[in-house]
């Protein structure tokens, strides 16, 4: 018999990106202690998960809800303003994000959980805008949490602020976090960061099995920074036996700005693209260095993979997610803003092979003991029976 029915509502599992990767992993992590666990996605039957769930797991499809263009039109018009939203309400046919809500609620009464984890802002909105929910929602960011409240584009961020004080607790990726989001609710914050389910006493490779490797695994957008990482990397000097290799994919216009950007600073033979990587521990574990320049991060799974791979990594100082993980000289090496900067940090680990090893050796140190899968594991249990017991969480964790 199941020790207790959890729900867990994330809109699309389509990217097979990060959030995709760590929502499929913690619902088989559950699922594999005891748990009937039951999976919502507005996704299309017809349409592929990104992810595998694991055999037990239950996945509900919530039929999209759709408008005719000019409805549609209509209804982010009347989004845009406090009359508007209010306007909607009164209009259920035009209320896009009300229908869709009542659909989600009712596969939730089908089910009866006794818990619900709402896995973004988005679908926090989504879950409660229909009204009051059939079990406690345990609130999840995969997100930096300030990014959530930036922009009220269509009021997203009003709608955010009016639905959080529905959870009961809320969940962030980094201690650093807490104090942001609490901002923004007077729930209990716990930060738990995300698994990596590698062996943890697996040895690092020998210096001398690395290759002259300097990667960067990273959707393709703006706020990955690859452009910035490519300018770094023209400045390096004694380096031209290393390549960039740039694993990951994105839109079309990303991979041709990036492109064209190699090819303007005459790296074409050195700045090699990879496409979306299935085995990452492999190629990690055959690197000499990370480079990971992204502005901001929820948690930066792919910089912790790295880390945990025991590779020295270079990160900006002021970049949210990444200062969380790397240590200035401990574990990695933080560069102050720029690509002359970045350059500085990259060239220090190219010209010191003893830097590369100490800080990697610390890297995997790190990560290993913080972010074990059975560490991370134990402690998603310990906050869900905290609330199926109705025990109060009056202390952050």
């Amino acid at each position: 018999m199941a020790k207790a029915t959890i729900a867990l509502y994330k809109d699309f599992l389509r990217t097979g990106r990060g959030a995709d990767r760590v929502t499929a992993a913690l619902v088989n992590a559950l699922a594999a202690r005891g748990y009937a666990m039951h999976v919502i996605t507005q996704q299309r039957a017809t349409e592929p998960l990104s992810v595998t769930f694991a055999p037990g797991v239950t996945c509900h499809r919530v039929r999209q809800v759709s408008l005719r263009s000019v409805a549609a039109f209509i209804n982010k018009l009347l989004l845009r303003s406090a009359f508007g939203a209010w306007v909607l309400r009164l209009v259920p046919a035009l209320d896009l994000m009300g229908r869709t809500s009542r659909r989600i609620q009712a596969v939730l009464r089908a089910i009866r959980p006794e818990l619900i984890l709402s896995s973004g802002s988005n679908e926090c909105v989504e879950l409660t805008y229909a009204g009051a929910l059939p079990a406690p929602m345990i609130q999840l960011f995969h997100v930096y949490p300030p990014t959530c409240f930036a922009s009220n584009k269509y009021r997203r961020a009003d709608r955010l602020r009016a639905a959080l004080p529905v959870a009961v607790e809320c969940q962030v990726l980094l201690p650093a976090f807490r104090d942001l989001l609490r901002l923004y609710t007077r729930a209990p914050v716990t930060a738990i960061g995300n698994a990596i389910e590698w062996p943890v006493d697996e040895p690092l490779p020998s210096p001398e099995a690395r290759e002259r490797r300097i990667v960067y695994v990273a959707y393709f957008t703006k706020d990955k920074n690859h452009l910035e990482l490519l300018e770094a990397f023209a400045r390096l000097a004694r380096a031209e036996a290393w390549t960039l290799d740039l694993y990951g994919s994105g839109s079309p216009e990303w991979e041709r700005r990036i492109r064209t950007r190699v090819e303007r600073l005459g790296l074409g033979g050195r700045v090699r693209f990879f496409g979306v990587t299935r085995t990452p521990r492999a190629i990690l574990s055959r690197a000499s260095i990370c480079a990971y320049p992204s502005k901001v991060e929820g948690f930066g799974l792919a910089l912790a993979e790295a880390m945990w791979c025991g590779l020295p990594c270079v990160g900006f100082a002021d970049a949210p997610g990444v200062n969380g993980l790397l240590t200035h000289e401990a574990n990695g090496l933080l560069a102050e803003p720029g690509p002359e900067a970045f350059a500085r940090q990259l060239q220090r680990l190219i010209d010191d092979p003893g830097l590369r090893t100490r800080l990697g050796a610390c890297a995997a140190r790190t990560v290993r003991q913080a972010y074990a899968a059975p560490h991370i594991w134990q402690q998603w249990e310990d906050l869900v029976a905290r609330h199926l017991t109705q025990a109060p969480a009056n202390e952050d964790q």
